[in-house]
């Protein structure tokens, strides 16, 4: 007998980690006889992507004419409990937990990342809305930590769902991998709206820098891969310009996201899933400072992720890395093993239906 459920997370945007993280979400939930339908930023898009139903995200009645004929709601997967960038996330995604708990609806969280719930109001939306839930899975342990010590029950740590993703097949080697992003805009601006930030001047003449003497040092084809081409890759055009050496600028969607990574040696990244990807794929992973939630990560990739503070140790966390790589299989094989994890909330909630 087949199941129905709402699937809500952040669906249809032009970022392609998001993208996938649905993806492997929707296997599960279809190798379970679950039919999903989702808020979407592009319903017709999505639609044709992941083969699913879909609405408008801002759409409410439909939401609750939807949550109404389904069993469940399944909240996730990703980071979408943060408030660092802006005062509207948490508002935004709680509020579809909120219509579901109007209705008393089930629901759980899943594949969760809440390391960027910074403030005190943040805590405290969090915490009142999550106390109903059949079970909630996160994908690291400082999300764990953060909703346990709001008093938030039944978390199950496991890891991010695009480690279920297949790897992709190794085409080659001698590339380093470069994603990058601009920074955070104003907390009082939602950040899908208005232009892309850009990075400082000075920012930008140090990556190029930085990055320029690890290619030429390790003789890498260096590769910008935009994995939200509409915020990443005016960046990536910022710092290729300022490069002496030959660049190769690639936009990534969801279909090749894990593809552009097989001839990775290295791939330095601000983008969460830019790590996994070239985890993945078979190379070591440099992480630069953006977000509390790429910290985490580290953590979790430990010893093969090194964390590089500023643009000025790049060369040497490469170094690093590079060595670390013997690690890489022993690392990718645990975090699948603790994503499978995240299928003891989905059995919860349709196995006993």
């Amino acid at each position: 007998m087949s199941h129905r459920a709402i699937v809500a997370a952040w669906v249809g945007s032009s970022n392609s980690g998001d993208e996938l993280v649905f993806s492997v979400l929707c296997r599960l939930l279809s190798d379970r006889g679950v039919i999903i339908s989702a808020p979407s930023l592009k319903p017709k898009t999505t639609t044709a992507t992941h083969g699913v139903e879909t609405f408008g995200h801002l759409n409410r009645r439909t939401l609750h004419r939807q949550l109404e004929s389904s069993e469940a709601l399944v909240f996730g997967g990703g980071g979408i409990l943060q408030d660092e960038t802006g005062i509207w996330n948490l508002p935004y995604h709680l509020a579809r937990i909120r219509t579901a708990q109007k209705i008393n609806l089930p629901w759980v969280g899943i594949g969760l990342g809440a390391a960027g719930i910074k403030t005190r109001w943040g805590r405290r939306q969090v915490a009142s809305v999550f106390t109903d839930h059949e079970a909630v899975s996160v994908r690291d342990e400082v999300s764990a930590l953060a909703l346990e010590a709001l008093g938030i029950k039944n978390v199950t740590r496991a890891a991010d769902l695009a480690w279920l993703t297949p790897p992709p097949t190794r085409k080659g080697s001698g590339v380093l991998a470069v994603c990058l992003r601009g920074p955070q805009t104003s907390r009082l601006r939602p950040g899908s709206v208005g232009p892309p930030s850009l990075l400082p001047k000075q920012k930008v003449l140090n990556l190029a820098e930085n990055l320029d003497k690890v290619g030429k040092l390790n003789g890498f084809k260096i590769r910008f891969i935009a994995l939200d081409p509409t915020f990443d890759a005016p960046v990536h055009r910022q710092v290729a310009e300022r490069m002496t050496a030959s660049t190769e600028l690639v936009q990534a969607n969801f279909d090749n996201l894990t593809s552009n990574f097989s001839d990775v040696e290295i791939a330095i990244t601000m983008r969460y899933h830019g790590a996994i990807a070239a985890s993945l794929a078979g190379a070591g992973v440099v992480v630069l400072p953006f977000s509390p939630k790429l910290n985490a990560l580290v953590d979790e990739l430990k010893p093969v992720a090194i964390a590089a503070r500023q643009s000025s140790d790049i060369p040497e966390a490469v170094a690093l890395a590079m060595t670390s790589r013997s690690h890489l299989n022993e690392v990718v094989a645990r975090l699948k093993d603790r994503s499978k994890r995240n299928t003891i909330v989905l059995d919860r909630i349709f196995g006993e239906r």
